[in-house]
């Protein structure tokens, strides 16, 4: 059986390209100029963000914490019960936004899973 989720890559005007199947555009909500991200590692992880600077002092943080950009990105733009259901990268959007993510990292660092 074939796998659902599979793309062929194709060679358009010299850039590779793949088919993001349907159900994965469904499942991220993506639609026209959304930016969507790719982890890289053996195995590709993609999810859709926000495109947005992210403070040095966060990403460093985060760096220590998780170890490679793939993780931190990753986090960033995944959503958060302590954030009443916001992912960090929408929260730094807010004007204490920074304040908020730093403490969140925070409490990570003290094991505050609360």
């Amino acid at each position: 059986m074939k796998n659902p989720l599979c793309s062929k890559a194709v060679n358009i005007d010299g850039k590779l390209m793949i088919e993001i199947p349907g159900s994965v555009i469904e499942r991220l909500a993506i639609s026209p100029g959304d930016f969507v991200e790719f982890g890289n590692a053996k195995s590709v992880t993609l999810w859709k963000s926000e495109n947005i600077e992210i403070p040095a002092e966060v990403f460093e943080q985060l760096a220590l914490i998780f170890k490679t950009d793939e993780y931190v990105f990753h986090w960033l733009n995944s959503k958060r019960k302590t954030l009443l259901g916001k992912t960090p990268a929408q929260i730094l959007l807010e004007p204490d936004g920074k304040e908020q993510v730093l403490g969140l990292i925070n409490r990570i660092n003290r094991g505050d899973f609360s």
